[in-house]
């Protein structure tokens, strides 16, 4: 008999359905939304996670994203560095917002389609993302489908 261990079953799937998106009424303001369904659900719900633009940035600046990311692709062919460097702030985004929805599941979250707005859980982010950084990162990187040689 194998003494493997199985992977646990997680809670939660949660899919990027959208984003990120500027905010029609508020263009301060970034959102992506998520589909979310617990194992107990019937069914899935849709959550929009909002964050602002200076939230964004502060955590942009505080990753040094645009040099990482500029860093992370200088071994690959010039012609294919634009279309990585064109696509990588949008998964950072996506990134960050799906940090943002595990807080709102830790806070909890019902069975019915709703929005986090940008204004909620500032501060529980700014933390989560500050111990996160290389998990981000590392997350940026698989989307994209590039391998940093060693």
């Amino acid at each position: 008999m194998s003494d493997m261990a199985l992977p646990k079953v997680p809670q939660y799937r949660m899919t990027l359905f959208y984003g990120p998106e500027l905010h029609e009424s508020d263009p301060s303001v970034v959102y992506c939304v998520f589909n979310v369904k617990k194992r107990s659900w019937k069914g899935g719900v849709q959550v929009a996670i909002e964050i602002s633009q200076a939230q964004l940035s502060r955590i942009r600046e505080r990753f040094g994203f645009e040099k990482w990311l500029q860093a992370s692709v200088l071994h690959l062919p010039e012609l294919e560095r634009a279309d990585f460097l064109e696509r990588g702030p949008d998964i950072f985004v996506q990134q960050i917002c799906l940090v943002k929805l595990h807080l709102a599941i830790e806070a909890g979250i019902q069975q019915e389609n709703s929005r986090m707005l940008q204004d909620v859980l500032v501060t529980e982010l700014d933390e989560v993302i500050a111990e996160k950084e290389s998990w981000v990162t590392q997350e940026v990187l698989q989307e994209l489908d590039i391998e940093i040689p060693a």
